[in-house]
């Protein structure tokens, strides 16, 4: 397991050229034909999983899987020492035979418990790759949450904000750089952990469902319904996912997805004035939006009945034809 673990470091650490790795092993001691025996052992499991290279090698990280939970369950000296009265390594080989099994076991329910990728997406996690952008929504948030409460958002410089109170006292400082917010304590981090943040999310978050859309003028040719909801899903296997998922659909039910993959465009759009009566809204979202996100849920495993699933509205958009602006 060390030899392992320090092949695994000496490919990690900034090689620039392939590292050749050459583990010299006295086939003829005991302790030699021990480790050809495990390794053969391990050659075995590999194939059977697909873990073996172009070249036969075992993959490293089943080495390491393997010989992590293996180190629990063999006593080495010990091995060592029995097999010395042991020359055809009868029983050293039943021995590693049962621990290599409970460590296939043991690797497979890890495995089934953190590494399942069925519904992982790399396209669904780019957005937050940016951290610059996601600092940017957070600013734009702050600054339209507090001016109910006649409050402002003041940039000083591209790092810091200040935050006024409704008698133009300062109630907060703000920093978007880490490093400012350590060394100087009269100066906080934004973030989304902090307490006066959490205070707005939670607030708007609490609107009724009639105060939580907004209308606006865009370049689409029929009137759309553009809704975005927070899903929260368990699987079978316990684990917990959440994701905002956008629903836009048209009064005839077609689904528009084009007008989803621009969320944050149609949530900057011109506003214009609503074109839905509350009664036409509310018939839209029981008739078309809320069978439309059933559907979607089903089809990403969210709803097929091995978990639980729960759907929150947080916010939703009219898009009017740029033709309707008055």
């Amino acid at each position: 397991m060390d030899v392992e673990q320090r092949i695994g470091r000496i490919h990690r650490y900034g090689q620039n050229h392939t590292a050749q790795v050459y583990n010299l092993v006295l086939s003829d001691t005991i302790e030699g034909r021990i480790f050809m025996m495990l390794d053969e052992k391990l050659m075995e499991i590999a194939k059977t999983v697909g873990k073996v290279d172009d070249q036969g090698n075992v993959a490293e990280d089943l080495r390491a899987q393997i010989l992590g939970q293996l180190s629990e369950r063999l006593n080495y000296d010990r091995l060592y020492q029995e097999a010395l009265s042991d020359p055809e390594l009868k029983r050293t080989k039943v021995e590693l035979e049962a621990a290599l099994s409970n460590s296939r076991e043991a690797r497979e329910v890890v495995f089934d418990l953190f590494q399942d990728l069925e519904g992982f997406s790399l396209d669904d996690y780019k957005p937050f790759s940016d951290v610059s952008s996601s600092l940017e929504r957070l600013v734009r948030f702050m600054s339209a949450a507090v001016i109910d409460r006649h409050q402002q958002l003041v940039k000083v410089d591209d790092h810091t904000y200040d935050l006024i109170s409704a008698d133009g006292a300062l109630k907060s400082q703000f920093t978007l750089n880490r490093e400012t917010a350590t060394s100087d304590d009269k100066v906080e981090l934004m973030g989304l952990d902090h307490p006066l943040i959490q205070e707005e999310l939670g607030r708007w978050r609490m609107l009724p469902p009639e105060e939580l859309g907004i209308a606006v003028c865009a370049d689409v040719d029929a009137p759309v319904l553009l809704s975005l909801w927070m899903v929260e899903a368990s699987g079978k296997s316990g684990e917990r996912r959440v994701a905002v998922q956008p629903i836009a659909v048209k009064q005839d039910g077609t689904r528009q997805p084009a007008v989803e993959r621009q969320c944050d465009r149609y949530l900057q759009a011109p506003v214009a004035p609503s074109c839905f009566t509350p009664d036409q809204r509310l018939d839209l979202f029981l008739r078309i939006v809320e069978p439309a996100l059933q559907r979607e849920l089903k089809h990403k495993g969210a709803a097929n009945g091995d978990g639980s699933y729960s759907a929150e509205l947080i916010g939703y958009v009219e898009i009017l034809e740029n033709r309707i602006k008055t």
